[in-house]
């Protein structure tokens, strides 16, 4: 599918995503959100859960604790990589009085290392270690390929005159009639000396390059990081190519239903791809572009006109085995949608946003007496008579 990226004039800013302090065990924020729901009025019994997650593994713990909270399996809203099915808002609401939806994109976790974006596998023979969310990572991959190879291709140097210098591939730039149709792009603008009338000009050209001087601007951000230029051909440009100095023009690489994962994060993809933990990031930005998208189907639809419903929306963070605790997964809430029966109007207008939130949730005790004993109840099946199923033909 072709896209034609564009640079838009009006950038969409994203709301600080704090996950220092506000990570719960899920067997604590499960029950917490149960009573939260309890305190809203959600009748015990009659509440129907319903979760966004990736179909990853390492997701299955969390499902089962809804299951034994809320006293039933949950509905299935989530698509890969923590998107959510919005067309299946009708079928949940006719499945329960008062509904719950949690959605989260997930991420590892190596507390030992504090780096994001792995996982062990062990079903896999041998210490298998892999990408989580996996789909998520191979969504972005072709973009941190893209940005590492242009880090190392893009040279800052100083020549005879003292002058400051760039030196770009003819690949990164937009020329007038040579716009670069797929790939990265630099904002040259954002770097170079422009002269009479805004034109960018060249002080010299090589076989596949240009060579730029930098404008003032730019030589003393650099200059703020203690860099030392250096004369002749200088060096790769490398994390000092930041993510305000070029964008993506290309085709989305995905064809299945991660394209609209892709279709999230295009846009931040140079934030994306210049963060210290691109999985972690890329994560935060598809959890508040999801939470807008949905609230905004929830807020125009009719499937839970005159309902009850708490949609609330986070990220999961996944840690492996370690030493001889299991797996297992926690919840950084991020922010929710309520609506009440009764409720008067504008009571819920905006959303609970994550300080909030988070503290609603807190107030709230891990006890939760209307949970369900799983084995109890898996014991209570095996002791029933065998019915006679029969085929009507």
């Amino acid at each position: 599918m072709f896209r034609q990226y564009r640079e838009y004039s009006v950038p969409r800013s994203l709301a600080p995503f704090k996950v220092d302090g506000f990570a719960m065990p899920y067997p604590e924020f499960v029950p917490r959100l149960y009573n939260f729901c309890k305190s809203l009025g959600f009748r015990k019994g009659l509440i129907m859960p319903s979760r966004a997650f990736c179909s990853d593994e390492n997701q299955g713990m969390p499902i089962i604790l809804l299951t034994k909270h809320f006293g039933t399996f949950p509905f299935n809203h989530g698509r890969v990589g923590g998107i959510m099915a919005i067309d299946r808002h009708g079928p949940h609401s006719h499945h329960g009085e008062d509904l719950v939806i949690v959605q989260a994109s997930h991420v590892g976790y190596n507390p030992e290392t504090g780096v994001y974006g792995q996982y062990a596998r062990p079903q896999m023979l041998g210490k298998c270690v892999g990408d989580s969310c996996g789909k998520l990572t191979h969504v972005i991959t072709p973009y941190l390929e893209q940005y590492r190879f242009a880090k190392d291709r893009i040279f800052l140097h100083r020549d005879e005159q003292g002058r400051y210098l760039i030196t770009v591939k003819n690949s990164f730039i937009d020329f007038t009639f040579h716009p670069v149709k797929d790939g990265l792009v630099l904002r040259l603008q954002n770097i170079v000396k422009m002269y009479n009338g805004g034109v960018m000009r060249p002080l010299d050209a090589a076989s596949t390059s240009q060579i730029y001087e930098v404008s003032d601007e730019f030589r003393q951000r650099v200059d703020a990081t203690n860099y030392q230029w250096k004369s002749g051909a200088g060096e790769p440009i490398g994390d000092l190519l930041r993510e305000d100095m070029f964008f993506f023009r290309e085709d989305f690489h995905e064809t299945d239903e991660s394209i609209l994962l892709e279709r999230n994060l295009i846009e931040f993809m140079p934030d994306i791809v210049t963060a210290k933990n691109p999985s972690l990031r890329a994560a935060k930005i598809n959890i508040q572009l999801e939470f807008t998208r949905v609230v905004e189907s929830i807020r125009r639809g009719t499937d839970y006109k005159g309902r009850n419903l708490l949609y609330i929306n986070g990220l999961n963070i996944d840690i492996s085995e370690y030493d001889d605790f299991p797996a297992t997964t926690y919840f950084v809430p991020w922010a929710a949608h309520i609506q009440l029966v009764g409720d008067p109007p504008g009571e819920h207008a905006h959303p609970m946003e994550q300080d909030e939130l988070f503290a609603n949730l807190m107030k709230h005790s891990i006890d939760n007496p209307d949970q369900v004993n799983l084995k109890e109840e898996i014991g209570r099946m095996l002791r029933m008579p065998h019915f006679d199923i029969r085929s009507t033909k």
